[in-house]
């Protein structure tokens, strides 16, 4: 009988230690998920001088180093955007009210390698008899594409104060899990699905050739394309329109280098393309018109 207990107990620890493995495995590959660098950006409209607003509007710079923190709480890796603003010595680059034609806020953010952009939008609202309520926004949206994901609202509610400070303190107390969970899951779709990239090829004025020209293959250029699109389009998602004037091209591209583990560069793309435009229509030069984070523009001549 004690033989037979013993035989039991025995079987019975194997079992707790096979579920106890099981279990530590499962927390070990939930740990392992990959996060986002994050950098947190004030919103900006066209010409306004991004150093101007944090110099002169403490509630924005005071928003801006709020969210930061909860990302730092909840364990995100995050891009100081106002170190990287002071550390830049060029106005040119950070005022876009001098006529420049660049975004100084998209500029910092390129900089920073960040993966994900967090623009916070702060602002107060008066209302009749000396009564104001903040409102603060959130959105997320993929460092090089600027393509959103996530967004939400929190508000102060409404009180008869002039402390709009503390208003906004109200405010951004109100920021819950649930967007933290919402940035997490867009990054890990994008992770899974890439991030999107334009290619836009134009014909010369003096060019005499199209999308529909053949080729040095016997091929017309669109279906060229369509080729090199099936190979080289992150899980073979893209969308390829043509017309006389310019192919127009939206394809998927990995957010890391499955090699290096370093975020993509998009010359990996650019100039094997090129050499193969190059190949295909010898008698012309294409060339590089425009060469960002999201787009490449490229030119027959």
């Amino acid at each position: 009988m004690k033989k037979f207990i013993g035989i039991i107990l025995s079987c019975l620890l194997i079992v707790f230690q096979g579920n106890a493995q099981t279990e530590s495995a499962t927390r070990g590959s939930a740990n392992n998920v990959r996060q986002p660098n994050v950098i947190v950006v004030p919103y900006t409209t066209e010409g306004q001088d991004v150093r101007q607003i944090l110099d002169n509007n403490l509630m924005v710079l005071n928003a801006i180093s709020k969210v930061k923190e909860e990302f730092n709480n909840r364990g995100f890796n995050t891009k100081d955007f106002i170190t990287l603003l002071k550390a830049n010595k060029n106005d040119a680059f950070i005022s876009a009210s001098k006529g420049i034609e660049n975004d100084p806020v998209k500029d910092v953010v390129l900089a920073s390698k960040a993966d994900i952009e967090i623009s916070v939008r702060i602002s107060v609202n008066q209302h009749p008899g000396g009564v104001a309520e903040v409102n603060l926004v959130l959105q997320a949206a993929e460092a090089i594409s600027g393509d959103s994901f996530a967004n939400s609202s929190y508000t102060s509610g409404k009180f008869r104060t002039a402390d709009s400070l503390g208003l906004a303190t109200r405010a951004l107390s109100q920021i819950d899990d649930d967007f933290f969970t919402l940035v997490q899951n867009g990054f890990n779709m994008i992770m899974e699905t890439g991030r999107n990239l334009k290619v836009l090829i134009e014909f010369g004025p003096n060019c005499t050739i199209n999308a529909y020209s053949e080729t040095t293959t016997g091929n017309d250029l669109e279906i060229e394309l369509t080729n090199w699109l099936d190979n080289n389009a992150y899980g073979g998602n893209y969308e390829i329109n043509s017309s006389e004037q310019v192919i127009d091209i939206s394809m998927k591209v990995p957010l890391y280098d499955q090699i290096t583990n370093k975020p993509y560069a998009i010359n990996k793309l650019r100039a094997p393309l090129i050499k193969l435009l190059n190949s295909l229509i010898p008698d012309y030069k294409v060339q590089t018109t425009k060469n960002t984070g999201q787009q490449i523009s490229l030119r027959f001549e």
